[in-house]
């Protein structure tokens, strides 16, 4: 035991307490439990290690200049179209400064929240897509069509015109379409921007011209949907779109059914429901309700909402209306 205590003072002769006199207390311990108290002040609260504090990196974040336009713009229809804010910036400044750098934009959301009404308000002379479970590779690329006298002639399909002609081309529910089908698109989107039309060898290869761009725009939640690794890494920007209830009410809903859309969107996200009202549905209900009267317009609602919802539906009317309501009938 001497020789061990000898030894530890010579290791560490200016420790304090020595090295020697800890030992002797840990060997001590098991009869004297003063002596294994004070071993436990010795113990840092962390445990037997001092911890150093993590020094924490800051990342530099990097601001752009906020892209501003127009408060309103004007679709094809002749419809206004008010602009949102996607981050800093106005959600059409965003799609057409996306288009100059050719960086394409998926859209996701319920429908009627507005996706369709972006695209038309950033590119009025848009050529659309609607997508479906049978869409085929000549829905985009064109095909062959009878004439009045009998034989055939080839007609461009709106991915061929937009290419040619320098448009955009927005796909909408393109979750919906067969990922082989979407293989003709994605050529023109990728490196060369190029399309062989095997269908007509007249047609031979055809380019993209500036100013071609695909946006596109699916309801992740529709049943089947499909939305492939090849799909999502071709569109760079993604974003969700939802109904702005303050710009419904802005825009004459009335604060009824504003707060009805609120409460059943809610619902949504806890999975009592499948279906909440959007933009389309609350301006729908402002119009009809001007013509038909509220009670009407109540009916009309509900009776938009899928049969298995309607019951949660019909609920939430009751309570903020204060009065029974239904779905239509005749």
């Amino acid at each position: 035991m001497s020789t061990i205590v000898d030894l530890l003072d010579k290791l560490a002769p200016e420790a304090s307490p020595k090295l020697s006199e800890t030992f002797l207390r840990v060997v001590a311990q098991q009869g004297n439990d003063s002596l294994s108290a004070e071993l436990d002040t010795m113990v840092l609260p962390q445990g037997k290690v001092a911890v150093r504090a993590a020094t924490k990196k800051v990342v530099p974040v990097v601001s752009a200049d906020a892209l501003v336009g127009d408060e309103t713009y004007v679709r094809p229809n002749g419809e206004k179209y008010h602009a949102r804010k996607w981050g800093e910036h106005d959600d059409v400044q965003v799609l057409r400064k996306a288009r100059e750098q050719m960086q394409f934009i998926l859209l996701y959301g319920a429908p009627g929240c507005g996706k369709t009404a972006l695209v038309q308000a950033a590119f009025p002379d848009v050529l659309t897509v609607l997508g479906t479970g049978d869409a085929e590779l000549a829905d985009f690329i064109g095909g062959y069509v009878q004439t009045p006298s009998g034989g055939f002639t080839w007609e461009d399909g709106p991915l061929v015109k937009a290419a040619e002609e320098g448009r955009p081309l927005f796909i909408d529910e393109i979750g919906l379409i067969d990922p082989k089908v979407l293989s003709g698109v994605y050529s023109l989107m990728d490196g060369t921007g190029e399309l062989s039309i095997t269908a007509n060898p007249e047609r031979g290869t055809i380019k993209a011209n500036e100013g071609f761009y695909v946006i596109a725009a699916t309801n992740p939640n529709a049943p089947g949907v499909r939305l492939s690794e090849a799909l999502l890494s071709r569109f760079i920007m993604q974003t969700e779109m939802s109904t702005d209830f303050l710009l419904a009410k802005k825009l004459g809903a009335p604060q009824q059914i504003v707060t009805v859309a609120q409460n059943l969107s809610r619902r949504q996200q806890s999975g009592e429901c499948s279906w909440a009202p959007q933009m389309r549905e609350l301006l729908a209900f402002r119009d009809i309700s001007k013509t038909f009267g509220t009670k009407f317009a109540i009916a009309n609602l509900i009776a938009a909402a899928p049969e298995l919802d309607r019951p949660v539906v019909a609920d939430v009317f009751t309570r903020v209306f204060g009065e029974e309501c239904r779905p239509a009938k005749i």
